[in-house]
Parts: C-alpha cells; sequence; structure tokens
C-alpha cells in the first residue's frame, strides 16, 4: 500500500516521534511511505536523515496575516499534487495543521487525522471570544468529517467529545508506546556530557522548554523540597526551547543552581533516563506523553500534573489519583514567587523520592500496561483502521 505521512513539522516533539517509527514499520512491512512536511527543510532534524521520500512544504511558517494565508493555500496546492503524483491507499495526519489539511485536500485514499493533545486546555491562549469561537467550529467540523480519529488518551477523546462535540464513534483511542527492548539496549550507552553519582537521587524532566512544558513549576517546587530534606538530590532537566535562559537565571534566583543540571537534548534520552529515581512530568496539558512510556519501559516511578499523567496507564484510579496535582496557574511566571500547586508539587516529589512504598505502589499499578507497551501493537492498531 501506498502512504503519506502529513505532519507539521520535524523537531523533538513526540508526534514527530511517532511519524519517523511508523513510517519505519510500514517500510519493513514491504509499503511506500512519503512523508509530507507542512514547515521545514533537509537536515533540520536528526530524525529525518534516513528517510528517503520527504516532502516539505515550505521553509518556515509566515508571521504576516495575507501572506501566512497565501501560504496555506500553497500549502493545499503542493498536498494535493504529491497525492495526484504518489496516489496512496491512506493518508495518516499528526497535529490540528496537518489534520485539516488532510481533510479538506481532495482524495480517494482512507484518511486518518490524530489528536496529541488536550485541544481545550492548548487553546486556552485564545482570549478573543470572536476567534475561540471559529476555532472551536472548525475543529467540531474537521473531526466530525473525518470518521478515523485516533485519540491518543482517553482524556483527548473525553475533551473532544465534550468541548467540540465530536461524535464519539469517529474516535479511536490508542496510547502512545514505545520499542522498549531499544530503549533498553540504547540505554546502556554510555554518557560522555555528565556523570551520575552512585549516591545521589536525580529527579528528571525532559522535554522541550516552552509554555506547555511549565519547567518553572517543577524549578519552584524542587527549591522548596530542598529545603525540607536531607536527601542528597538533584534535579536535571533535558531539552532546548525559548525558555531556557529565563529556566537557568529562575534557578539562580532561587539559589539551586548548585542542584540543578540544563542538559542539551539528545536523540539518545535513554542511557540519561535510566539513572532517574523519579521522573517529573510538570506540562499544563499532555496528550499521551511518550516520555512517560519510555519511562515506564525502564521502570521509574512518575508523577506529573493531573492533565498530564494519563489515567489509562493505572490499573487502579486511586493510585493515579496519588501521582498527580492539579495546575492551577497556567501562565508563565519565572520570579520566585511560589503558588499553591507548586507546594503541592513539592509535597508530592517528596513523596516520590523517600516514600518506598509509595514508589513502589506506582510500579505495580502502572505493570500491566507496561506490558501492553510496545510499538508494534500501537501500529498494528492503525494498520487496522487502513484496512
Amino acid at each position: 500500500m501506498k502512504y503519506i505521512l502529513v505532519i507539521d513539522h520535524i523537531a523533538t516533539g513526540g508526534a514527530e516521534r511517532i511519524l519517523i517509527d511508523y513510517y519505519h514499520y510500514l517500510k519493513d512491512k514491504g509499503h511506500q511511505p512519503h512523508i509530507f512536511v507542512l514547515s521545514g527543510y533537509d537536515g533540520q532534524s536528526k530524525w529525518t536523515e534516513d528517510i528517503d521520500y520527504i516532502t516539505y512544504g515550505s521553509k518556515g511558517d509566515e508571521d504576516n496575516l495575507i501572506k501566512k494565508g497565501m501560504q496555506q493555500l500553497n500549502l493545499y496546492f503542493k498536498l494535493k499534487k504529491l497525492i495526484h503524483e504518489v496516489k496512496p491507499d491512506v493518508i495518516f495526519s499528526f497535529l490540528e495543521k496537518s489534520n485539516l489539511l488532510t481533510i479538506v485536500t481532495p482524495s480517494k485514499a482512507i484518511k486518518i487525522v490524530s489528536v496529541h493533545n488536550v485541544l481545550s486546555i492548548q487553546y486556552t491562549k485564545l482570549k478573543n471570544p470572536q476567534v475561540k469561537k471559529i476555532v472551536y467550529n472548525i475543529i467540531k467540523w474537521m473531526y466530525n468529517k473525518c470518521p478515523n480519529v485516533i485519540a491518543v488518551s482517553k482524556q483527548v477523546k473525553d475533551d473532544l467529545i465534550t468541548t467540540f462535540g465530536v461524535q464519539a464513534d469517529n474516535i479511536h483511542i490508542i496510547n502512545n508506546y514505545v520499542d522498549r527492548e531499544n530503549i533498553q539496549i540504547k540505554a546502556q550507552e554510555t554518557i560522555e556530557n555528565f556523570t551520575f553519582l552512585p549516591e545521589r537521587k536525580y529527579i528528571m524532566n525532559i522535554g522541550r522548554f516552552s509554555d506547555q512544558k511549565a519547567q518553572w513549576k517543577l524549578l519552584k517546587a524542587f527549591a522548596l523540597y530542598l529545603k525540607n530534606t536531607n536527601e542528597n538530590v538533584e534535579l536535571v532537566l533535558m531539552g532546548h526551547g525559548e525558555y531556557t535562559t529565563d529556566l537557568q537565571e529562575l534557578a539562580k534566583k532561587l539559589q539551586i543552581e548548585k542542584y540543578t543540571t540544563f542538559l542539551p537534548f539528545n536523540v539518545n534520552p535513554y542511557k540519561y533516563m535510566r539513572h532517574a529515581h523519579l521522573f517529573v512530568l510538570s506540562s499544563i496539558y499532555e496528550g499521551f506523553p511518550i516520555v512517560l512510556a519510555e519511562v515506564s519501559s525502564l521502570r521509574i516511578p512518575f508523577l506529573g500534573t493531573q492533565k498530564a499523567i494519563p489515567e489509562e496507564m493505572f490499573d487502579q484510579k486511586k493510585i493515579w489519583e496519588q501521582c498527580i496535582f492539579k495546575s492551577s496557574t497556567l501562565e508563565k511566571d519565572f520570579s520566585a514567587t511560589i503558588h499553591q500547586d507548586e507546594e503541592d508539587l513539592a509535597e508530592l516529589i517528596k513523596k516520590g523520592v523517600e516514600d518506598e512504598n509509595f514508589r513502589q505502589k506506582i510500579l505495580e499499578s502502572t505493570t500491566q500496561w507496561e506490558k501492553q507497551n510496545t510499538k508494534r501493537i500501537q501500529f498494528e492498531c492503525y494498520d487496522s483502521i487502513a484496512k
């Protein structure tokens, strides 16, 4: 079969990683996959180095409203041309811009779109009520028009139904799984730019330094935790993004720079991840964070915000409820002021680091989900929709 995989961009995110893995899976199965990227260029991402068929719609996103409109029109015609040339059996898209473009571009192919975030939270920044209404109506229209909508978690599906009025029958829940065996192999590779000390307990976060990931909450919670513990602990943040400098300056304001390490993004985060004593996901929202599937495959306890930790990973809801905190402040805040939700996270971190019974409960409650945590199962579920 011939596939066109459509995505907004290829950087370091979870949706991009799924697309790349799915491309190789399809190719190994004897299919003919082609990738269409809305914005980007050759050599921008290391993940595309071994991709044979990839087309870029534009080099970058336009800021000017008129130019942006022209760019979207150009993307439509470029995808339409690619569809005419490839004649795909399936068009599979990731993220909202790609989903909309896939749905409106005419084709006889089976169309599958995927939603990777809780959209009602993702679009909280839309303050203009008229703009918000238009966006919400577009989301309702596009996902009701397509009968094959993949939601990466129950939380994402529930949000589509209750907030946007999408028909439940259109939505299939397929969690983001990982290649567990490959992760465990890569986790044994040598680290050259950091030394993990055996006597120290490491709290880790991996992700883009951005609004969504909200690492400033973690820094503040960690600063508060340090004042109430005798443990030999260190916080390790891995990633890059627009808030790298702001987060480093905040660590200095909080006087925790000696206990905090910032590491650049690495194509193999698993060799670092395996040294973590606890993984904390401070994101304001997530769909189904792949990093948690990776952490789970290495059997590391994790906790985080209510809208970031998927309930279905736990076999008992009461254990899930013990692993989450509610993020009450959604706006970025690089001041030294510590809010109530950050105090709640500090208490949760203390429990996650020091309470061995609690740590064991997390691992036991996620064991059943972990047994299903294989990329093959995820992609076979994709295949069942494409047939």
